[in-house]
């Protein structure tokens, strides 16, 4: 089956039953076609969860239109992804999603039936906007939408709104068009809207997994909520996919181990096994940071590059760096790929919701707070306890920053290191601050306690010595792609002087590590400052209180 890959960007407006369309000099110097009507009916399918729409994913069997056919929409920096696939053939057309949509998706989906949840039919108006040059820029729709949602509790509706999409999102000017034809509709009397069709049918769905109920069910849930959202990018191996889902099982790895306590207690008597998640997190990790190192190096390299004549960096040292580049990452992406299509990724995404779902059913559980109860003596107990708990994380984690810190900062006073060696024990010290930025980001802001400086200090520490990281990994790449173009009799030197620049900068970033690190042990030490004088105000309210107590009752 062909699958057809487009960028949908697009405006939407709300807009009453009476109010007219911007009349066709309002989209001025873009010109109007003759309008066009459509009979669009769209069914939407989805988990018995609703794990498609909860992580902004569509998938839907369109007919009528210039585009019927299966249409599967995905997140995206700008926009949507949207893959199209053709409708089957004969009658009844196939309702079943085709498998290639589905794969898209797979970690979503976990082999669940995806059901019908919505009916959406549409009287649409197109309205095609053409350049002076008579190029198609933007298709304009007067939307009139009916819905039925399948859903339980669901209902029917029906209202009217515009859009506005982009034919060619690259084209050049093409977004200025948009903005003016969005002020056109506002103009006439619309208002913007970011509410899909979809999500109006629906209504507002509720928590997968409950809040508030303990820190560490909130903080994986959390996670594992980033993780999904970016599955369907990673599978496509865009940058950012790759990336965010490495920060999420970073901080899934962070939370399991910095409460494993809890969670040992709470998975008793299941077959859900903490160190083995945690086993199964790491390799993924792993292969999804070869591709993210290949593109930090891509990304870092043609930036250097850049900045150099051909007299300093010479074509063919250009198109070396290109083609192994190039090479490099479209093998560590299908291992991606591989890897994420295999039922061992989805045995781990299932033992992940398993873990969300027992999280926060021990001691330290308790129940969510209401508006009402934050108010409340109980309610502020709660919080407290709340608090107590990811501070105990925050102290277990700072405990081993400060080893590794004392020990790096001791080696690298005493010993005669390399560059080499002085980049790895920083890069320990890296991971602690990592984790550790990770556990005191669950903190909620209060007025007790002085929390920003804390992660302020951290974000900058890891900030840095990440920078530190990706020249390392840069300069491991180019003395591999060196070695190859020497073998191949070429020149090597404007290899070597992109090296020496790296070299150059990692060594001038490593001259401020100690500042950055003694800012992360103040920046701790105030934290534990104002915990202290809470508690000491805590205590006094609480006296204050048992008196006043004493005195009513005499």
């Amino acid at each position: 089956m062909t699958i057809n890959e487009t960028v949908e960007v697009e405006s939407k407006f709300e807009v009453d039953e009476h109010t007219p369309p911007p009349s066709p000099d309002a989209f001025a110097p873009l010109v109007a076609d003759t309008p066009v009507q459509h009979e669009l009916s769209a069914v939407y399918f989805d988990t018995a969860d609703l794990s498609l729409t909860r992580h902004k994913v569509t998938l839907r069997r369109r007919t009528g239109g210039d585009d019927e056919g299966w249409h599967l929409k995905l997140p995206a920096r700008e926009g949507r992804v949207e893959l199209h696939a053709p409708l089957g053939e004969g009658e009844p057309r196939d309702e079943v999603p085709p498998q290639e949509l589905i794969a898209a998706v797979a970690g979503l989906v976990r082999r669940r039936t995806l059901d019908p949840i919505a009916r959406i039919d549409n009287q649409r108006q197109v309205l095609t906007l053409r350049d002076p040059d008579g190029v198609a820029v933007i298709e304009f729709c007067d939307d009139r939408v009916s819905t039925r949602s399948f859903i339980a509790g669901g209902a029917t509706a029906g209202w009217r709104e515009w859009e506005a999409e982009l034919v060619d999102p690259a084209r050049p000017n093409a977004h200025d068009h948009l903005a003016a034809v969005a002020t056109a509709c506002t103009d006439a009397g619309a208002t913007t809207s970011s509410s899909s069709k979809l999500a109006r049918t629906l209504g507002p769905l509720p928590e997968a997994y409950e809040r508030g109920v303990s820190p560490v069910r909130d903080a994986l849930t959390q996670d594992l909520q980033q993780l999904l959202d970016h599955d369907p990018a990673a599978r496509r191996v865009t940058m950012v996919g790759v990336h965010q889902m490495r920060v999420a099982i970073r901080g899934l790895r962070s939370t399991i181990s910095t409460y494993a306590d809890e969670l040992a207690a709470e998975t008793t008597g299941t077959d859900i096994a903490p160190a083995g998640i945690l086993d199964e997190l790491k390799i993924l990790a792993a292969v999804l940071g070869k591709v993210r190192d290949i593109q930090v190096v891509d990304e870092r390299i043609t930036s250097l590059v850049a900045g150099y004549p051909d007299n300093v960096v010479s074509p063919q040292t250009r198109h070396r760096l290109r083609v192994e580049l190039d090479f490099e990452e479209d093998r560590a992406g299908k291992r991606v790929t591989a890897a994420l299509n295999s039922d061992r990724y989805l045995d781990l995404i299932d033992r992940l919701h398993e873990l969300v779902s027992v999280a926060g059913t021990g001691s330290a559980a308790t129940e969510p707070a209401t508006a009402e109860d934050e108010k409340s003596t109980q309610g502020r107990k709660k919080r407290r306890s709340r608090e107590s708990m990811i501070l105990r994380g925050v102290d277990r984690q700072f405990r081993e920053f400060s080893t590794v810190r004392t020990r790096t900062e001791r080696d690298l006073a005493s010993l005669d290191l390399t560059l080499a060696q002085r980049e790895e024990l920083t890069h320990v010290v890296r991971k602690r601050a990592k984790a550790l930025r990770r556990n005191i980001s669950a903190l909620p802001n209060s007025d007790d306690l002085t929390v920003a400086p804390l992660r302020t200090a951290c974000d900058r520490l890891h900030t840095v010595l990440g920078e530190v990281q990706d020249s390392v990994t840069t300069r491991q790449w180019i003395r591999r792609i060196a070695r190859r173009a020497e073998s191949a009799g070429e020149s090597t030197f404007g290899l070597g002087v992109i090296f020496e620049h790296e070299r150059g900068f990692s060594e001038r970033t490593l001259e401020g590590f100690e500042s950055d690190a003694a800012a992360v042990t103040a920046a701790y030490h105030e934290l534990s400052a104002s915990r202290r004088t809470a508690q000491k105000r805590t205590k006094k309210t609480g006296k204050k209180k048992n008196k006043k107590k004493k005195s009513d009752g005499k």
